[in-house]
């Protein structure tokens, strides 16, 4: 039996293998909920993910790829609209820091829109959380399941299997809230889709090499840490409690790669593999133990990175080491997919991928790179991308394409979002090497660290006076980059570098508070 599409067109539901006749291909992101890329990568040895291992070995992997926001919510809506969260005027998950008011994917510009105006059938399926928990009408999307894991990718498989033989091409995105409910587990709490199992402490993952505080620890971060204890309880945590800790998260983790054989599976049995772009992605990571710290929002490399893989036809297999927004080139990225003008809304954003002729070598940036003022382009590939046919007989899309050169700042916002004022803010800004975090208060408030020696910021180099012009080149491209987007709540609070005039101190502070 037909089933009628969002824009009318009719599906297959006969199960008939058949490859999608559109010569655009279909995009299929897969996203978990709080996975640090640090588990996949840096910490890999205690966890099994094969699925999610093949998926990288296919195709271009961003290493470097940091979201905007560390929390739910406010990455989420910035993903979904390629803007950053102070834009969107979104600081936290409730109501209270949000003034924009309506969800911001309503606008027209918003990914599903984009695609959809484009003759993408979009569909979505699990978390949505920018802000609501599910997919709410008027977002681009088809709802195919609300939030929830459980039957999550059962559905989702179903819905590929229909697609067999489909005229026009989907986005679809499975949006799984695994491995968050690690949250459960460290409140000891019942966890949503089934418990963890146990295991023998000797078999548990070991502590992280970053598992103590660092020396001129943000005195922010540690008193965020006793203030949300109801929230992040793991103020009692003994050494053998962080190791169990570390077990349950990658047990969800394992979850969550089922979850994506699933749907490769599906893929394959649809006969669609070979025309699908597979994106897995998350909106933050989780602490995990290191600087005794669980959850997210703190500015740590932990909760900041996140895995992003792209696979796919006409995606080479390469590495990217320079640090890419995820957030913010996401949506230019899938436009660049689908043949797609980027929406000037999302000019702070760029494609992450680029023509590449099959013979030239993957490319990868030496990771001392630090020029941050390039300004890289944002443009879709060409519409002559697409037609006519490659010589080789190659479908058009399946030209390759490989990671873009990136080689500019990226900066992550946060806020702690508590009942009662004042709140701790706080910004991240990548260049490079080098990390510099500012937050808005308290001792040892300004961070710099080279990420490339120190990945787990166990040295704050703005404590040392051979790294002070770093450092004030730094706080010079944060204030640059704060007066650019209109980031007026950092500016009140950032250090300012040795070439600000009294000019700018009168017009950051012309409303004093």
């Amino acid at each position: 039996m037909a089933r009628p599409s969002p824009h009318g067109r009719a599906h297959s539901g006969n199960g008939q293998v058949t490859r999608a006749s559109s010569r655009r291909p279909n995009i299929l992101l897969i996203m978990a909920d709080q996975l640090g890329a640090h588990a996949l990568d840096r910490d890999s040895e205690f966890v099994q993910t094969p699925n999610l291992d093949r998926l990288a070995a296919s195709g271009a992997v961003f290493e470097r790829a940091y979201v905007t926001f560390p929390l739910c919510v406010p990455s989420r809506a910035s993903m979904l609209t390629g803007r950053m969260p102070h834009e969107l005027r979104i600081s936290g998950n409730s109501a209270r820091s949000r003034d924009g008011g309506s969800e911001p994917a309503r606008h027209p510009d918003s990914l599903g829109h984009v695609l959809g105006a484009a003759g993408y059938d979009c569909a979505f399926a699990g978390k949505w959380h920018a802000t609501q928990p599910s997919a709410p009408p008027d977002v681009g999307f088809e709802m195919l399941r609300p939030f929830g894991d459980v039957g999550l990718a059962d559905d989702c498989a179903a819905w590929i299997g229909e697609r067999a033989d489909a005229e026009d091409p989907f986005f679809l995105c499975a949006s799984f809230d695994d491995p968050h409910t690690i949250c459960e587990y460290a409140r000891r709490q019942p966890m949503p889709y089934g418990d963890t199992t146990e295991v023998p402490l000797r078999e548990a993952p070991p502590l992280p090499e970053n598992f103590e505080p660092a020396p001129f620890e943000p005195e922010a971060v540690r008193y965020e840490k006793h203030a949300a204890q109801p929230m992040y309880g793991t103020g009692d945590y003994t050494p053998d409690d962080w190791r169990a800790y570390r077990s349950a998260y990658r047990q969800l983790i394992e979850r969550v790669d089922g979850y994506v054989a699933q749907l490769l599976s599906a893929l394959e049995s649809a006969g669609l593999r070979e025309n699908t772009i597979v994106i897995f992605t998350s909106d933050h990571g989780d602490g995990d133990a290191s600087h005794r710290w669980n959850q997210k929002t703190a500015l740590f490399e932990e909760c900041t990175r996140v895995p992003l893989f792209v696979s796919g036809p006409g995606i080479r297999p390469a590495r990217q080491t320079q640090p890419v927004s995820m957030c913010l080139d996401l949506l230019p990225t899938l436009c660049t997919l689908a043949g797609v003008e980027v929406p000037v809304s999302a000019e702070l954003g760029a494609s992450l991928l680029v023509p590449s002729e099959p013979e030239s070598p993957p490319t990868v940036l030496p990771a001392g790179a630090d020029s941050a003022h390039a300004t890289p382009t944002s443009a879709p590939l060409p519409r002559e991308a697409y037609d006519p046919p490659s010589p080789t007989g190659a479908a058009p899309h399946q030209r390759l394409c490989r990671p873009q050169e990136h080689d500019r700042s990226v900066v992550v916002e946060t806020r702690f979002d508590r009942s009662d004022p004042p709140h701790t803010r706080g910004r991240a800004l990548y260049s490079g090497r080098y990390k510099y975090v500012v937050y808005s208060w308290g001792r040892h408030r300004e961070q710099l660290h080279d990420i490339t020696s120190d990945p787990g910021e166990r040295r704050n180099l703005a404590v040392e006076s051979a790294f002070d012009g770093v450092v004030d080149d730094m706080r010079a491209r944060l204030l640059e980059w704060c007066r650019k987007t209109g980031d007026s709540d950092a500016l009140k609070y950032l250090v300012l570098p040795n070439s600000a005039d009294d000019s700018i101190r009168r017009e950051i502070f012309a409303v004093p508070y």
